[in-house]
């Protein structure tokens, strides 16, 4: 605990260094390189070891303390999806690492053994205000830039998540990196499947955020149908079923 205390000391110092040296958090200065430096330590084939990341987390505790500080309302939209979405994954590295030996985020606030959305709920401050993952990705990305494919760049520490980005979006690449990693997830067929006679057996992410695909595409198939590897298509009528969520920890301790 003391050396997590002295590590987030260390890290509001640094913060307060990189305010005063950067002036007004310019998307053009917002540091990502820490953020980088912890993933690329950690994470292994999508999985995280979350061992190594509690016993050094400075890389991760820097990245959180210039989020908290960025203002990013008025950098370029580019700028401010990847931002939202790496302060997002950052805050999942956070919240698992500060309980450890955690084996799903559903286990945080368990109510009579019965699982909870409070690893979600639980509010830190990003961006100037105390804010909730949820609030990050409910109220600001979903709400704000109708980019359906973040989706699939956020990562909830489980096990059928979309897998975490080895590194921090990066505004100048940004359409790029989310065609990518939703042609990528299409792909993995522990995650979705066309099965011979057509039937779409997909991440139950498409459906609980189906609006966000048929706003986009006007169809949930037709948003499928975009991405989908080359020379796969999807016949007239498919039917769609959705996969069981598998919310265990996508990594080891």
């Amino acid at each position: 605990m003391k050396d997590r205390v002295r590590s987030s000391l260390l890290a509001g110092a640094w913060a307060a260094v990189w305010i005063v040296a950067a002036g007004p958090a310019g998307a053009e200065t917002f540091p990502h390189a820490a953020l980088d430096s912890a993933l690329a330590r950690v994470l292994r084939d999508g999985r995280v070891d979350y061992g190594a990341l509690a016993r050094d987390h400075a890389d991760l505790d820097r990245y959180l303390a210039a989020c908290a500080a960025a203002r990013p309302d008025e950098w370029p939209r580019e700028a401010q999806i990847a931002f939202w979405v790496n302060a997002y994954n950052a805050r999942v590295l956070d919240g698992v690492i500060r309980r450890p030996g955690l084996k799903s985020v559903l286990d945080v606030r368990k109510i009579l053994g019965i699982p909870t959305l409070g690893f979600f709920r639980e509010q830190r401050v990003t961006a100037g205000a105390r804010r909730s993952l949820d609030d990050i990705e409910h109220r600001i990305l979903r709400v704000r830039y109708a980019e359906p494919r973040v989706h699939f760049v956020l990562n909830c520490a489980s096990v059928s998540c979309p897998v975490l980005p080895a590194r921090a979006l990066d505004p100048a690449t940004l359409d790029g990196d989310l065609d990518a990693a939703t042609r990528r997830f299409l792909a993995d067929t522990t995650r979705n499947r066309i099965d011979p006679g057509g039937r779409l057996r997909l991440s139950a992410i498409f459906k609980w955020y189906a609006e966000d695909f048929e706003k986009a595409a006007g169809s949930v198939v037709a948003f499928v149908a975009r991405y989908l590897p080359a020379g796969r298509t999807i016949p007239p009528g498919a039917k769609i079923e959705h996969l069981d969520y598998d919310w265990a920890l996508n990594g080891s301790w």
